[in-house]
């Protein structure tokens, strides 16, 4: 019950299409399950975890169309060597990218993964990493750059901090828990945010990468802090973990010729193994944004609609997760001001930022790392400085393609209303509900 609800509430609305004329098949949805049964990993003191939540932490499933013609045992063969890809690299990659477990291989010794180069801390060890994990630390630096620093893996201990806020949110006052409002608590997201490495140089002093063995090396640089240990960086790949993952899986399986299905990672990435499968009708493949008013509500309204009819990647980033937010108007500034408090946060401040509820990414040529980590960039952006950034990246990949899809709330309370700011009306297919006001940038 727990895992429907958690579904019901994504951001995403996936619409799978039929096919066309000369196909006849259904379409078989493969979860991924809990990446081990039993005992999956340990923690610092020893205790065990059993598996009671999916990988990534998230809803994540494969969505596969089986044609009639392969015939039903060939088709049930075929389900089960796909599960078997999703399931095995989902799994293996979950336990490289986790920074709050320890795992084990059938061997019995302890996996090199994110929770063991964060422990290494000012050791002065050198961590040999896995080529995945290694890959994906280079690309957490190179998107550092890309966005000048909005997007930033060394986060952990300010999303470590929010995350306690949100877990006392219900039980507890904003006086007592929000920095806005409590002084301590603001002085202590300052102290965490002052030892987030904020240039090119600092990150390069922070990690440092030794090609030749793929290792790694975690380094302090504020050594003559007192509290440097306290208040210490934390790699955390939020943001592109998860759009990498994805884009290991879909190399798996598109390898071994599997092509006619969709990845569905949480209820925030979709990507299609090729071209997706449409009728003659309706061309493309059919996704929806739900309207962040009514995310949380029984009524739950689409913002906007699109068809894709080309091989794609796509990304939402939202301020709307359940249970991981909360907002209120800021009378003193300006009573029309509302200050959304979610996962999503500006490494330069330590804050989230309220520009907007909700942006969508879509692309024909990125990679869903890429994407994963522009949407989240996007969210911490004015749609003015959002904009002159997209075009930036137009220039500088001129074979690449980048729709932006804002969600922007209008007012506050039982006024409010959203706008959908689109640069593009993805093949003429864009649509919105009566209630949403469409602007094309």
């Amino acid at each position: 019950m727990k895992r429907n609800k958690i579904l019901f509430n994504l951001i995403l609305v996936l619409s799978l299409c039929s096919c066309n004329q000369e196909l006849s098949g259904r379409w078989q949805t493969i979860f991924a399950p809990d990446f081990i049964k039993g005992i999956t990993g340990f923690s610092e003191s020893g205790d065990r975890y059993y598996s009671s939540s999916s990988p990534f932490n998230t809803v994540m499933n494969l969505n596969y169309f089986l044609n009639d013609k392969n015939g039903e045992e060939n088709n049930n063969k075929l389900v089960d060597d796909i599960s078997k890809i999703y399931s095995d690299e989902i799994s293996r990659l979950h336990k490289l990218f986790d920074r709050h477990l320890y795992y084990e291989d059938e061997n019995n010794e302890i996996i090199n993964n994110l929770k063991i180069i964060n422990k290494s801390y000012g050791s002065n060890e050198e961590i040999v990493c896995s080529d995945e994990l290694y890959q994906l630390l280079k690309e957490g630096v190179a998107a550092f750059e890309l966005t000048d620093g909005v997007f930033n893996i060394f986060t952990g201990s300010i999303s470590d901090y929010w995350s306690d806020i949100f877990s006392n949110a219900y039980n507890s006052t904003l006086d007592e828990i929000d920095p806005y409002f409590n002084e301590n608590q603001r002085i202590l997201l300052e102290n965490y945010v002052s030892r987030i490495p904020n240039t090119i140089e600092d990150i390069n002093a922070q990690l440092t990468f030794n090609d030749q063995n793929k290792s790694v090396k975690f380094n302090k640089i504020n050594i003559d802090a007192d509290d440097e240990d306290k208040y210490r960086p934390i790699i955390s790949v939020g943001g592109i973990g998860k759009g990498y993952a994805t884009d290991i899986v879909k190399t798996k399986l598109v390898e071994n010729n599997y092509l006619d299905g969709m990845l569905f990672s949480g209820g925030s990435s979709i990507s299609s193994l090729s071209t997706p499968i449409h009728s003659k009708d309706v061309k493309g493949q059919k996704i929806s944004v739900v309207n962040p008013l009514t995310s949380n509500s029984f009524e739950k309204k689409l913002a906007f609609s699109i068809q894709i009819s080309d091989e794609f990647n796509f990304s939402t980033s939202a301020n709307n997760t359940s249970g991981k937010s909360y907002w209120f108007v800021d009378e003193n500034v300006d009573k029309n001001k509302v200050n959304y408090r979610h996962h999503i946060l500006n490494p330069k401040t330590g804050y989230p930022e309220s520009y907007h509820r909700s942006v969508s990414i879509l692309s024909y040529s990125f990679s869903n790392a890429m994407v994963d980590i522009l949407s989240t960039t996007f969210m911490n952006l004015s749609t003015e400085d959002g904009l002159k950034f997209r075009q930036e990246l137009l220039e500088m990949y001129p074979n690449s393609s980048l729709e932006l899809f804002y969600i922007d709330q209008v007012g506050y309370g039982s006024n409010a209303t959203v706008k959908v700011i689109a640069t593009s009306t993805v093949n003429d297919t864009l649509q919105v509900d009566e209630s949403v006001e469409l602007i094309y940038a």
